[in-house]
This record gives C-alpha cells, sequence and structure tokens, in this order.
C-alpha cells in the first residue's frame, strides 16, 4: 500500500512538472510571436523566415486600411483660406475618369520652405477599398462659394501679387489702365475682382502686348 502511495505520488509530482515545463514552453512561444496591435495590412517584410533579427529592428512595415490618408501640396499663396472639414475633390491617376469626396482631416503647421507650400491631409468617404500607397493625385479644395462673381483670368493680371494688381478695361470705348483689387480664386485660373473697377468699365479678359492708353476698343465676347 505505502509503494502504491508513494508511486501515486511520483505521478502526480510529474504531472505538474509536464504542466510548468508546458507553460514555459508557452511563456517562450508567445516572446516570439509577433501580434499587430490592430487590423494591419502589412505593406513590406523586411525580413524573411530565418533571419536573424537583432532587437530593435523592425520586421514588418504594418497600415491601418481604415486610416488611408490623401496629402496634398497646396501653394502658400492660395493656401489662406483652408480650414479643418471643407470638402475636396480626389482623382486618382489610376483612376483619372472617377472622382472621390474628401475632406481635410489635418493642415500641416509648418510650410515646405523649399517649395513653398503648405502640406494638408484628407480622408475619403467614397474611395476604392483598395488603395494604393504613394499613388499620386488631383485634389481640388472647395474654400467658399459665391452666388455670383466677376472673375477674371489670372493671366490678365499686371504685376498680381495675390491680392492687387491692373488690367486693361474698356470704358467709354477706349482703352485704359485700372488698378484693381482681387479676392478668391476657383480651378479654372480666374481671380475675383472685389474693387476698384470703375462704373460701367469692363474688363479686357486677354492679355494685350504693343497698346497704348486711350485707343479705340470695341467689345466683343469673353473667351
Amino acid at each position: 500500500m505505502k509503494v502504491a502511495e508513494a508511486e501515486l505520488a511520483v505521478i502526480r509530482a510529474q504531472g505538474q512538472d509536464a504542466v510548468a515545463a508546458l507553460q514555459l514552453e508557452q511563456t517562450l512561444l508567445d516572446r516570439h510571436r509577433l501580434t499587430a496591435p490592430f487590423d494591419a495590412l502589412v505593406v513590406t517584410r523586411l525580413a524573411e523566415t530565418g533571419a536573424v533579427v537583432r532587437s530593435g529592428d523592425p520586421i514588418f512595415t504594418l497600415i491601418d486600411p481604415d486610416t488611408i490618408w490623401i496629402q496634398a501640396y497646396i501653394d502658400e499663396e492660395r493656401a489662406g483660406q483652408l480650414a479643418l472639414g471643407q470638402p475636396g475633390t480626389i482623382r486618382l491617376r489610376s483612376q483619372p475618369a472617377s472622382e472621390f469626396t474628401g475632406t481635410i482631416t489635418r493642415i500641416g503647421v509648418e510650410s515646405d520652405r523649399v517649395n513653398e507650400e503648405r502640406r494638408v491631409w484628407l480622408t475619403c468617404s467614397d474611395c476604392p477599398q483598395q488603395m494604393f500607397l504613394g499613388e499620386q493625385a488631383e485634389v481640388r479644395i472647395l474654400t467658399a462659394t459665391r452666388a455670383t462673381a466677376l472673375m477674371v483670368p489670372e493671366v490678365a493680371i499686371i504685376g498680381f501679387d495675390g491680392y492687387r494688381g491692373t488690367v486693361w478695361i474698356v470704358q467709354d470705348s477706349r482703352l485704359s489702365r485700372a488698378d484693381l483689387t482681387f479676392g478668391a480664386r476657383d480651378d479654372r485660373g480666374r481671380v475675383e475682382v472685389t474693387g476698384g473697377l470703375p462704373d460701367a468699365a469692363q474688363v479686357v479678359a486677354v492679355p494685350l502686348q504693343g497698346v497704348d492708353e486711350g485707343r479705340l476698343a470695341r467689345i466683343g465676347a469673353a473667351p
């Protein structure tokens, strides 16, 4: 009887040793298992199976597919009216015939000193499920709307500094110059006239070369 009890105790001890060994192996396995902190998509594999990896070395580059942003570069001269939440239209280079809806989510606090551009990030609400990182995109951002506005092609403005400039006008059937102030711009290269235009005068919408003030002019259809 004593021998049987001793053998049972030995078997129980061996069972406990086996459980402890299993727990040790499980702990070691968990320490060598890589788990992403979110439902991720692998973009780049930086190490292959069997490679020696030192502590701190990257192995994978991961992204969250639900947090892909579109980065746009906006000329500083045109970036003054940007604000969070403004809508934008996104056109991917791989799908030039399709337009997608975006919203400004972040505006960079530091401009690029070389290109004189401001970085803006947009989220896309209806972009394709499969997006390709680094793909070029065209972005148009709507900053304001006007019920009516007098728009002048920017190429027709002389000495334009973003706010003031000189244009040719037709007044009393003769050409003259006028210094005007300007406001909003559109995506067709036109600028809104906000002040300085004499009454009953009309702006010449094409650049003029070799003409003098006071010359007779006839008003035609705007291009």
